[in-house]
């Protein structure tokens, strides 16, 4: 490439397309450091050529291939003139300092062409801008300017040649560039530009301290002339010939205030006050880092070391990030830190922003670890002020889009402390929820997220622009300090660079530990259970399989066939937790897919890591399913079910150990005893057995799985306020009733109450069933229900939603459609049916004809065959009440 450019400027000069005078003006504007680049990509280079009477802007295009170098230029010259010959001496300058290695793709900015294209964009912005200026009677006054939503800045014009000034919007705080759109509007307004016009103007009103956002936002003094002796001279003590504050004096300047207060005309701007205080507070909080111990046993549950460490992190510092792997107790951490604030700064409230279904969970963990109570906010608009103002709990728990509703009813009575639990929400800097939680008034916040500092920058910069705005800020030179940008879409991100240097960068403000670091300080099996929300729709199918059951279980006596019923209702209701595609397979509505590719990608970070997953779940149409999702992802997976052959699965546990790129072992019960799946770390169960045993054989039989790591984690994906939450908490069938009620060849015709065990579970489930119905959603949706699939995101739905009905969308789900791949021997037939507790006569026979489809369905469940419909037939006697079943049994 470098020789490219040489050969190219050494053809110029012999072919006589550059004169000698040509040459050397452009070699003088080369050596004056008169060309700058601005940006660059493969195989095109951008400057700018500060000329005598303009600046041109040049773009040199390298085509190797044809061993050309062409280039175009914004002063139209189709020549190589003395700028574009400058251009390809700088180019070969910055080839050489860099060794050649230009982007492989996209484009990359220099601080110059990155500014340019920033300031572009907001003067683009102004243009279009619809603001209302309100005027002060001095002309360096503070003006009013009002923008489309009635939000009102103050403007403050400085230089009208210059263009420069002061605005109060956030951009100007952080954007390092001395100019906001809203500046950029006002000085184009026709009032302001006769103003600049005239020769007569009024003095600058007052001395104004202000934090210089052209010079690090340095606290700098801007100082009118005709200012009296005695200001003079206090600016003289405190400020520099170069009027500003010495860094190195920052503690000094409350003396420098002291005096001020006494001189009318010195105006402090906000944002200096904001910047000593944090200073002070930062020493502070240092000093008390080397001098007061952590008092650990304000816990109940003694940490471990490393997250001793994270407290200790997170405890003495205003804003921080813990980042650490998934399963390795950031919770705890953060309930640990929220504590020793309270001890060592006297905070009375922390506030934990967190998903809708983690609120109830954090309640449990914030008892179970400390001594505090919690309180979850909750309810109508009116009972969610009063728990704002009146809840005497140290903890508040709020979930993320009622936070969106309710940020001017937090700010009447701030937290001290502000916790965001699963940052991915506030990713997306332009959202409503990330604008709505930065708004929250706080003295100290908190973010845990267990996803990667490598992957998505501009989500990690969100997330510290929450916690800290001014650490990475502003986000134009965060851009060009880090990513690529496509040619074509200028918003667009093809890559990243420099992540080393972010990762030192961010060594203040996060700490992140991941598992293999802290094996040994691990106990052998860490179990995470993460609750998932179900969708109204599986809520429907959920209630109407417990209606069924609570209808058998309020019977007299409950006969064999009753218990078959029964046993195939629960099943259906667990299906119907993992998704409604079990039940109806024209439908795929399953929260639980997207928490799994959530926790895959965001949690695991799986495409990126060496770590080697194993997948539990009963039924081989669910399987498929997330076959599906680890194949859109571009995941490595095999599959282990009762269809594959005894002979061939060797071969895929070979592959499964042997392949770096096949991360995921995918299997139903099949695969739950017999194996060695020694590189494995985590299992993950997208549904709970019904026995306690049957989990452990997940694991346990799993010979020495996570041997090479000496930990093993596993995830239990839960649904909320269903069957399997009740199979968590303590309902648990015994494997002797699925033995007796469910084998082939039994003779047994009723049950036996006296039969401890079995009585025992019937009278669990009926008190479960009573509660579960008591939960239940109606039979359609309540008004304001936003389905899974809307497009909207979650921010706008519920700014958008009546504010007592918004619903809580937490993902979309999967395709529609999925290739019907065939079930376990336990899966249910297709389509959920109602069973009613006790008929009528005159319904029997219909009842009993669709309930046909339940015995070839049992039937199916326990032999694998199938009844043909035609041999089927249902007969009632209308006089007696008797009724005949009869069907031919297969061959």
């Amino acid at each position: 490439m470098i020789a490219l450019v040489k050969k190219h400027l050494q053809k110029l000069r012999q072919n006589g397309k550059v004169s000698d005078l040509v040459f050397r003006q452009g070699h003088a504007l080369f050596v004056n450091g008169m060309v700058r680049l601005l940006s660059q990509s493969k195989n095109a280079f951008e400057f700018v050529v500060n000329d005598d009477f303009s600046d041109i802007l040049v773009k040199i295009l390298l085509n190797e291939v044809e061993d050309r170098v062409d280039k175009t230029a914004s002063n139209k010259s189709q020549s190589w003139d003395s700028p574009s010959v400058a251009c390809l001496m700088q180019l070969v300058e910055e080839l050489n300092r860099v060794n050649d290695k230009r982007p492989a793709s996209g484009k990359k900015y220099t601080r110059e062409g990155m500014i340019k294209r920033v300031l572009a964009e907001r003067r683009e912005k102004a243009g279009e801008a619809k603001y209302r200026l309100e005027f002060a009677g001095n002309v360096h006054g503070e003006h009013k300017l009002v923008n489309e939503v009635g939000k009102s800045y103050k403007l403050t014009f400085r230089d009208f040649k210059r263009q420069t000034g002061y605005c109060s919007c956030p951009d100007f705080q952080t954007s390092k560039l001395g100019t906001c759109k809203h500046l950029m509007f006002a000085f184009q307004h026709p009032q302001v530009k006769k103003i600049a016009k005239s020769s007569c103007q009024d003095e600058y009103p007052f001395v104004e301290v202000y934090t210089d956002p052209m010079n690090g936002y340095k606290i700098t003094v801007h100082c009118p002339s005709g200012t009296s002796p005695e200001i003079q001279g206090l600016l003289d003590q405190y400020f520099n010939a170069d009027r500003v504050f010495p860094k190195e004096r920052i503690y000094d300047f409350v003396d420098f205030l002291r005096e001020a207060a006494t001189h009318k005309q010195i105006l402090v701007r906000p944002e200096v006050m904001n910047k000593v205080e944090r200073a002070f507070n930062r020493r502070e909080l240092a000093r008390m880092r080397d001098k007061q111990p952590l008092d650990f046993g304000l816990l109940k549950v003694p940490p471990f070391t490393y997250q001793r460490e994270g407290i200790q992190f997170a405890t003495f510092r205003e804003a921080s990030i813990i980042g650490d792997e998934m399963g390795l107790g950031k919770t705890l951490q953060a309930i640990g830190t929220a504590v020793m604030k309270k001890n060592l700064f006297g905070f009375h409230r922390t506030l934990v922003i967190c998903p809708a279904s983690l609120k109830d969970q954090w309640k449990r963990e914030i008892e179970k670890f400390s001594h505090e109570t919690a309180t979850v906010i909750e309810g109508s608009q009116k009972e969610r002020e009063k728990q704002y103002t009146t809840a005497t709990s140290y903890f508040l728990i709020v979930n993320y889009e009622t936070m969106l509703r309710d940020v001017a009813l937090i700010n009447r009575t701030p937290p001290d402390f502000l916790i965001a639990d699963e940052a991915q929400r506030i990713k997306n800097f332009t959202t409503l929820t990330a604008l709505a939680i930065k708004s929250i008034q706080r003295k100290h916040a908190l973010v845990i997220t267990g996803t990667p500092i490598e992957n998505r920058l501009t989500d990690l910069y969100s997330i510290v622009d929450f916690i800290d705005p001014y650490f990475l800020s502003p986000l134009w030179e965060f851009s060009y300090q880090h990513c690529f940008f496509d040619e074509k879409q200028p918003n667009k991100i093809m890559g990243y660079y420099n992540l080393n240097g972010l990762h030192e960068r961010l060594r203040p403000l996060l700490i992140r530990r991941e598992k293999r670091e802290v094996v040994q300080q691990l106990p052998q099996i860490t179990e995470l259970n993460i609750p998932v929300e179900m969708h109204p729709q599986q809520q429907m199918y959920h209630a109407d399989f417990a209606r069924g059951i609570a209808g058998i279980l309020a019977k007299k006596f409950i006969t064999a066939f009753d218990m078959q019923k029964l046993m195939l209702l629960l099943s259906k209701m667990r299906m119907v937790c993992d998704s409604t595609h079990l039940i109806d397979p024209e439908t795929n509505i399953s929260p639980k897919i997207h928490e799994l590719n959530h926790i895959l990608l965001e949690q695991l970070d799986l495409p990126n890591t060496a770590r080697k997953i194993i997948i539990f779940s009963e039924w081989i149409r669910m399987n498929a399913v997330i076959g599906k999702l680890l194949r859109d992802h571009n995941i490595g997976f095999v599959e282990l079910s009762s269809k594959v052959a005894v002979k061939n699965r060797d071969a895929i546990i070979q592959e499964f150990e042997q392949n770096p790129a096949c991360k995921v072992f995918l299997s139903t019960e099949a695969g739950g005893s017999g194996l060695n799946l020694q590189v494995a770390d985590t299992v993950i169960n997208f549904e709970l057995p019904w026995n306690p045993a049957k989990k452990n054989q997940r694991i346990g039989r799993i010979d020495r799985i996570g041997q090479q790591s000496n930990h093993l984690t596993v995830i239990n994906l839960i649904t909320r306020n269903s069957i399997e939450e009740r199979i968590n908490t303590g309902l648990a069938l015994k494997q002797a009733m699925f033995d007796g009620v469910l084998s082939e060849g039994s003779a047994t015709d009723h049950v036996d109450f006296s039969a401890e065990g079995r009585a025992q579970f019937l009278q669990q489930l009926q008190s479960v069933m009573g509660e579960l119905l008591d939960e239940a959603l109606p039979e359609s949706p309540a008004d304001g229900f936003v389905p899974m699939w809307s497009d909207d995101p979650t921010e706008d739905l519920a700014a958008q939603l009546p504010t007592e009905t918004a619903t809580e969308p937490e993902s979309k789900p999967a395709a529609d459609s999925f290739m019907d791949l065939g079930t376990e021997p336990t899966d249910a037939p297709a389509r959920p049916t109602s069973v009613q507790a006790a008929p009528q006569m005159a319904e029997m026979e219909l009842v009993m004809n669709n309930g046909l489809g339940f015995i070839a369905g049992l039937f199916k469940m326990m032999t694998g065959k199938e009844l043909s419909a035609q041999d089927q037939k249902v007969e009632v006697n209308q006089e007696t009440g008797e009724v005949t079943l009869k069907f031919k049994l297969p061959k």
